[in-house]
């Protein structure tokens, strides 16, 4: 079982989503990376979280709901074989 999930966050200033690769540790919390997918966000910017530790298949739903404000290319990632 991979312990990769995501989190999506969107700047405060343009509304723009970006996903975040994370992974669980084993205190069940998530670890982000410094940067989104695309590395156009940085964790530290000024933003909100729309949602936190979610396994593949669950980010992509959500994501799809979200819908064209999330970033194209951190999306495509979640499409793409061999993580």
């Amino acid at each position: 079982m991979s312990r990769n999930v995501y989190i999506l966050r969107a700047q405060k200033d343009t509304g723009e989503m970006h996903l975040f690769l994370a992974s669980k540790t084993r205190e069940d919390e998530c670890r982000s990376q410094q940067k989104s997918i695309c590395g156009k966000m940085d964790i530290e910017d000024d933003s909100i979280t729309i949602f936190s530790c979610q396994p593949e298949n669950s980010a992509r739903k959500q994501c799809a709901k979200v819908g064209k404000n999330v970033c194209s290319k951190c999306v495509g990632f979640l499409y793409e074989n061999g993580l």
